[in-house]
């Protein structure tokens, strides 16, 4: 017979067992520095407070306020289109006043912007808000990366960068959710609390920047900048400055590659839904299962990869296998295409969203290494402005050229985008690597982490 336990035993051993469980996720999910941890809690409002923001405006200013629906799809067209090269002169201001200082005040800005929103009730001023606050969320992702290589230590950098992308999609997940109740509540002080609440969130976020910059500002321990005020291991910046990024041949061709194997965002969210309705016999329920999947295994796979991201050679090995895992998933949806066999097509296309899954988080993980590591520190913010071009205008341009032009060619249009996938990761791969040895002279194997030189920041 079992023996009798304390009523108040149990709880506190029940209570031990929930700490060593959160403890272990906190130790899986948040990077080890403080800095980073901090940095990654700040991401975490964000998506929470955008995921409330995304899932509730549309059904405000159309249910609500009364704006035309098609008037709200032109708005957000033409920001997008406005805003695509918006990150370029930021991000050159952020490299002129410090990425760190500028961050918080985009954030400020953004939250004031947001908060707006809860006062609009004209179609004008909805396009004013919308284009300035598009062009401002668009520079604010490349700068926020040149604020973790400021902030954080080592490699801990491309760790904190995927713990943010990995905890972004927890809060946005649970963002919706919590914008179900503003769905119930149906009023409009409801929606108007929540366009508040979103913009407070931005005034939290720049305290999590502030905090964590001025908490390394207090270690004192970074590598003191050489006699030339360079990174360790670069090379001087010339007197008349850091050349634009446009003209830096083997980056913008890295950059371009990269943007074709970005186009697995595309291909996830756009094209497969309308591919599995249009030209297959899969059931359309199935979607919503294959972006969860999609999700889940994004929050895991982030961490794992980026802990093995040590250098930039291990890096371009990551960018080139992500192409050739992303031609392969193109042969699986290929193969659910072919078949007669539903329930043969629903397992082709698991795999192919699974293998799909793994190369987009392979490449996102090599390509924050590798283009904080091609970043001049003088010109960083500018330089990932640049770079986060080619995912953005994957966005604009990528809708129209796989459902529109790829599609309709049938079965062919797999093995096309599979070939594209496959000349994207050598040309990546390629450009990388002449890139890496013409920003230091030195092979990319020993090159330094940008994050482990840079000096502190203050703010």
């Amino acid at each position: 017979m079992p023996e009798d336990r304390n009523p108040g035993e149990s709880g506190r051993t029940a209570s031990g067992m929930l700490r060593r469980v959160t403890g272990r996720a906190g130790g899986f999910l948040l990077p080890d520095s403080r800095a980073g941890r901090t940095l990654v809690v700040g991401s975490f409002v964000d998506a929470l407070g955008t995921g409330m923001f995304m899932s509730s405006a549309t059904l405000y200013f159309v249910g609500v306020v009364g704006i035309a629906a098609d008037r709200i799809a032109w708005a957000s067209t033409l920001a997008g289109a406005l805003a695509l090269l918006a990150p370029v002169p930021l991000g050159r201001l952020a490299d002129r006043f410090g990425p760190g200082r500028f961050y918080m005040v985009l954030l400020i800005l953004r939250g004031l912007g947001y908060a707006c929103y809860a006062f609009t009730t004209q179609f004008a001023p909805y396009l004013v808000l919308t284009m300035a606050l598009t062009a401002l969320d668009r520079a604010s992702t490349p700068i926020q990366q040149a604020v973790v290589t400021v902030a954080v230590d080592g490699n801990d950098g491309t760790r904190t960068m995927a713990s943010i992308r990995a905890v972004r999609n927890i809060g946005f997940t649970v963002g919706i959710l919590l914008a179900g109740g503003v769905f119930a509540a149906d009023s409009r002080p409801a929606f108007t609390a929540l366009f508040l609440g979103n913009g407070l969130s931005f005034l939290v976020i720049a305290f999590t920047v502030r905090l964590a910059l001025s908490r390394v500002a207090g270690q004192g321990a970074r590598p003191p900048e050489s006699a030339a005020g360079t990174e360790l291991g670069a090379s001087p910046v010339p007197s008349g400055g850091v050349r634009s990024p446009f003209r830096d041949g083997w980056f913008m061709l890295f950059t371009l590659a990269n943007g074709i194997l970005s186009l697995y965002d595309t291909v996830l969210l756009v094209l497969l839904p309308v591919w599995v309705m249009q030209y297959t016999d899969i059931p359309s329920a199935v979607v919503p299962l294959l972006m969860v999947v999609n999700t889940v295994l994004t929050v895991g796979l982030q961490i794992v990869i980026a802990r093995h991201v040590d250098e930039p050679a291990t890096a371009v090995r990551f960018l080139v296998v992500s192409g050739v895992l992303l031609a392969v998933s193109c042969g699986f949806f290929a193969l659910a295409q072919g078949t007669t066999n539903t329930v043969l097509a629903v397992a082709m296309v698991l795999v192919a969203t699974v293998v799909l899954t793994v190369a987009e988080n392979l490449q996102s993980v090599a390509a924050w290494e590798l283009s904080a590591v091609l970043a001049p520190k003088a010109a960083r913010a500018r330089y990932l402005g640049a770079f986060s071009l080619a995912f953005t205008g994957q966005k604009v341009i990528g809708p129209s050229l796989l459902v529109i032009a790829l599609l309709p060619a049938g079965l062919l249009a797999w093995p096309l985008l599979a070939t594209a996938f496959g000349c994207a990761a050598a040309v990546s791969g390629t450009s990388a690597r002449r890139a890496l040895a013409a920003r230091v002279g030195q092979p990319p194997a020993v090159l330094p982490s940008p994050v482990a030189e840079s000096p502190v920041e203050q703010t």
